[in-house]
């Protein structure tokens, strides 16, 4: 896959090089340009892509919708954990129409919306621009690797289309369009409610340098809170009180900044480049938009080739853990009975493996005598699982917020490594017995 990555960018930087220096005569050559970008931003996707642990919480939400349980992580229990609503809706309405997988449309989605970015960033560049529009799709193809590694199948590139969507509904003069991109960026993430305040702040300015009407804001402000008011509501009616989660990691910025600075250094290459000199009816391009604009767009390109071959032993690392913690969830699943109480550390993977009918608590913490924190919604967990993955060597150690009421039991499997979990005491043998019936793990007690 990395050589199709690399065959991809050859592809299109020759193309770019040999159609540039006509690139303003049609509308046909940008467009193919564009369209290469999109291939090249595919490609890398697929090379780098990874999910982290913290989508499957979305995902576990996602199914239990899907399947009639409500938006809750564990059944019974109504936790406001999601701050991303809208998110959450696309994802669960291919398993809830089609049956699809969850994990798979997710990724599929946001791979959509990234391919969507490139588009849109180009529209937004040449609204000022004219030919150096493809510049941005060319820089937010590079970056599109910012889209994959580890925020594959997570909101962040729904939130970066809404986020250019409102900046080109402004740009051209749609307030009620921008009030809605902005209510939606705000339901997709948290982080939205500057940008919706953001854009409010532009329109007012605007108005007072009478540059617009006194109804571009408040048309704007009335359309956002159509959608988030009853949002809201909802949110506070279901969960008994609204989400405050805040702030988001840091690693989803990447891909929007990306975007954002793309959009920015075409239009300023852009307008660089347009000879002032000598009056003309046409703008006349220089010589540095007509060959630098398109070197520097294909060299981010390019970095993204080497990055993303520099990446493959992480991704192939982050892949195979990932593969390893569904299957441990999964396994938990068939071994252990309806209702069973599981603790894995915070491991949102292995939570959504084990299925809905199973309860997941997360880190447990001590608290008054002998209690854990989930025991007072779930009960004693019957297990725990230390590391949702397979590790090189049998470890026998326990921590010492289980050693008291646990033991631990070690399983070998086969080409893979161990797994450890601590079996609750009065419950172990019982726990061995349904855990030793699958041939692939095989119970090694401890030394």
């Amino acid at each position: 896959m990395p050589g199709a990555l690399v065959a991809a960018w050859l592809v299109l930087a020759g193309v770019v090089m040999a159609v540039w220096p006509r690139v303003g005569s049609g509308r046909a050559r940008q467009a193919w340009i564009v369209l290469l970008a999109l291939v090249f931003a595919l490609f890398v996707q697929i090379v780098t892509a990874t999910v982290p642990d913290d989508a499957f919480v979305t995902f576990r939400y996602a199914r239990n919708i899907a399947e009639g349980y409500g938006a809750v992580y564990t059944i019974g229990e109504r936790t406001a954990g999601l701050p991303n609503f809208l998110w959450l809706v696309l994802v669960t309405l291919p398993r809830a129409l089609f049956g699809a997988d969850v994990v798979t449309g997710a990724i599929v989605l946001g791979v959509g919306c990234t391919l969507a970015c490139v588009v849109l960033a180009y529209v937004l560049a040449k609204r000022f621009t004219g030919g150096a529009g493809v510049v941005a799709a060319l820089l937010t193809a590079g970056g599109s690797i910012l889209a994959a590694h580890g925020v594959a199948g997570t909101e962040t590139p729904l939130f970066v289309l809404l986020v250019l969507a409102v900046c080109l509904a402004l740009a051209t003069g749609h307030p009620l369009v921008a009030g809605v991109l902005a209510a939606l960026a705000v339901m997709t993430r948290a982080d939205g409610v500057v940008l919706a305040l953001l854009g409010e702040v532009w329109l007012v300015v605007t108005a007072v340098r009478r540059r617009s009407s006194w109804w571009a804001p408040a048309g704007y402000l009335l359309c956002m809170l159509v959608f988030l008011v009853p949002w809201w509501a909802w949110e506070a009616t279901y969960y008994g009180r609204a989400r405050t989660t805040w702030p988001v990691p840091a690693t989803s910025y990447g891909f929007l900044l990306c975007a954002l600075a793309a959009v920015g250094v075409a239009v300023l290459c852009g307008r660089a480049g347009i000879r002032r000199d000598r009056p003309s009816p046409r703008p006349r391009r220089s010589l540095a938009e007509r060959r630098a604009a398109p070197v520097v767009g294909l060299l981010v390109c390019a970095v993204s080739v080497p990055v993303a071959f520099a990446a493959q032993e992480v991704v192939h690392a982050d892949r195979e853990r990932l593969a390893q913690t569904a299957e441990i969830g999964h396994w938990l699943r068939d071994r252990l009975p309806v209702g069973s109480t599981v603790d894995t550390l915070g491991n949102a993977a292995l939570a959504y493996g084990a299925g809905a009918r199973m309860t997941v608590t997360g880190v447990p913490s001590p608290t008054a005598g002998d209690e854990y924190a989930p025991v007072a919604l779930f009960g004693l967990p019957v297990l725990a699982a230390p590391l949702a993955w397979y590790s090189p060597g049998q470890e026998c150690a326990i921590t010492e917020t289980y050693a008291e009421r646990y033991d631990v039991a070690t399983f070998r499997r086969t080409d893979f490594g161990w797994l450890t979990l601590y079996l609750r005491g009065d419950v172990e043998t019982r726990l061995l017995a349904q855990l030793r019936g699958d041939e692939r793990l095989t119970y090694v007690p401890c030394p």
